[in-house]
């Protein structure tokens, strides 16, 4: 939201890193294909993973319980991930009559507040229905 505050950070931070540890590291910007090629001139090889990543094991070591897994999650709640893809869709034809509406700019400005609230709420409720341990079903109880 505040680009320039921000860069203006991120410029002291590298200006810091250069006059400090120069000698050791270059900090700069940089764009995806330089870093993708300064990773290629390392010459390393990479592990293959051949072994399935699920299901993943959350073995707390302050807890006894040494089988707690997170399995299930392309099956899991099914109901729910059917009701945010319709929320979802639901979302985006309201954002096109939105759009459609104030820019025929017919509507007062109290109907068109009261509107972007409405959708303020739905695009929140959207966002914490479509996180990783909503969606996929591995949030604990109490946060479902």
């Amino acid at each position: 939201m505040n680009a320039f505050g921000s860069f203006t950070s991120i410029d002291k931070m590298i200006d810091y890193l250069n006059e400090n540890y120069g000698d050791q590291y270059e900090v700069r910007y940089s764009t995806p294909s330089e870093y993708i090629d300064a990773l290629a001139k390392q010459n390393i090889t990479w592990p293959t993973k051949y072994d399935d990543l699920f299901p993943y094991s959350d073995v707390d070591s302050r807890s006894d319980v040494k089988s707690d897994f997170w399995t299930g999650f392309y099956t899991s709640k099914a109901d729910l991930k059917g009701y945010i893809r319709q929320a979802s869709s639901f979302t985006h034809a309201s954002n096109a009559l939105f759009t459609e509406r104030v820019l025929a700019q017919d509507s007062p400005n109290t109907e068109i507040k009261k509107n972007l609230e409405a959708k303020y709420v739905i695009l929140d409720a959207m966002g914490i229905m479509q996180h990783h341990d909503a969606v996929t079903g591995t949030a604990k109880a109490h946060v479902s």
